[in-house]
């Protein structure tokens, strides 16, 4: 049986570091600063149509 390599200390940062990157990806937590849109198309349109009347309205 060989022995094995000890590992030096960028080799186990850089590790550590790709733990850590790949944690935060798939982390819940992200997906609370960054929401996807979940406004149904019905609602936005209405939205939008009830914003491009408001700006008729208060041109000046």
């Amino acid at each position: 049986m060989a022995k094995p390599v000890p590992l030096s200390f960028p080799a186990m940062a850089a590790m550590g570091s790709v733990v850590l990157l790949l944690v935060v990806a798939k982390s819940p937590w992200r997906n609370r600063f960054h929401r996807i849109n979940n406004v149904s198309p019905k609602a936005d349109l209405a939205w939008r149509n009830a914003a491009e009347q408001w700006l008729e309205n208060n041109r000046h």
